[in-house]
């Protein structure tokens, strides 16, 4: 997984009662501590702007990590063994993953 993804993931596992998507923003510190661990450049300007895309209220970029992750993890595990690992929305509009590392 790329930064943007380990980010996104990490973040996940540690809120296993889940995020809407439109309250990512709230969480953005957080985020950012994140990536800065996971990101290998140290240009502040850049993880900056990751942060601001992935909270951004399109919510484009945070949906296509949340479909390069789940092809990830499907792609080395297969469907059935990857579904406690994938980020899903659950019927109150919280993502989360049943995943617990």
């Amino acid at each position: 997984m790329n930064p943007t993804e380990r980010t996104l993931y990490q973040f996940f596992i540690n809120h296993p009662e889940g995020i809407r998507a439109e309250a990512l923003a709230q969480h953005w510190q957080e985020l950012y501590r994140l990536y800065a661990h996971e990101s290998v450049f140290d240009d502040k300007k850049l993880m900056l702007n990751k942060i601001e895309n992935l909270c951004s209220k399109s919510k484009i970029v945070f949906y296509s990590n949340i479909s390069r992750i789940k092809c990830k993890f499907t792609s080395v595990l297969g469907t059935r063994k990857a579904s406690p690992y994938i980020i899903k929305r659950d019927k109150f509009g919280y993502y989360k993953t049943r995943a617990t590392l």
